[in-house]
């Protein structure tokens, strides 16, 4: 508060910065007397105090199904489990290593570091970047009869997100069942994929952005894989 000439006092209250989330600001003005100009000065002090917002973590899952002509699915199993090449081929892939095997040989940690494009806005690069470790669990065929590989990974440590689970269905396409014998389909079959996608977030910016980011992402790699497939001679011994 300053002296007016009049007499009056005007009060006079110091910017401050509000605090995004749910900070709860008050002002309260204390004088205090002054010796030097025996007057009261107000100084106005403004509390705040920290409210800690804590966002429940939202679900989002997408499931991508296809059929990839004259490819085995026994081919793409073993292109999905030879991490070590994502970074060559895989979109938004950087870093990919397995990091370490089991004794059995069917499970294996691996490190992926990838960008996000849908959440390019939030960063200052055109890309967020996220480096996170999954648990890989890969499951072969226990039904000679109707065989089916599959492969799933859950994320054990990352940064952006609670949980990050995929899960790959590779299978021989009914068609092939029609017109061939089991040993035939298997040779030149074509492959049923069901590729799924989960992601547990409490960040409310990056999950506005997750299902549409998902969708791409599952369509890209499917394809990606695709590509891969065609390009690598397929090892069937």
């Amino acid at each position: 508060m300053e002296a007016m000439a009049s007499g009056l006092l005007r009060f006079r209250v110091f910017p401050f910065v509000e605090r995004k989330l749910g900070s709860d600001c008050i002002h309260r003005c204390q004088p205090t007397h002054s010796p030097a100009t025996n007057i009261f000065q107000e100084r106005c002090i403004v509390h705040q105090t920290r409210n800690i917002v804590t966002f429940k973590a939202t679900t989002h899952r997408h499931v991508h199904q296809s059929i990839l002509h004259r490819i085995n699915p026994k081919h793409l199993y073993q292109i999905i489990n030879d991490v070590d090449q994502y970074q060559n081929f895989l979109p938004y892939c950087q870093e990919s290593k397995i990091l370490q095997k089991s004794p059995c040989g069917t499970m294996y940690d691996a490190v992926l570091r990838v960008g996000l494009p849908g959440l390019s806005k939030l960063s200052s690069s055109s890309l967020m970047e996220e480096r996170y470790i999954s648990r890989v669990r890969m499951m072969p065929p226990s039904d000679a009869n109707r065989p089916m590989w599959t492969v799933e990974a859950k994320s054990i440590q990352s940064q952006l997100f609670d949980s990050l689970k995929s899960r790959w269905q590779l299978s021989i396409a009914e068609h092939d069942y029609e017109n061939d014998d089991l040993s035939k389909a298997l040779v030149n079959s074509s492959c049923n994929v069901n590729f799924e996608v989960e992601i547990q977030v409490s960040n409310p910016l990056i999950s506005v952005t997750l299902d549409q980011m998902l969708k791409d992402v599952a369509k890209k790699q499917v394809e990606a894989f695709e590509r891969r497939c065609r390009e690598v001679p397929f090892d069937n011994s």
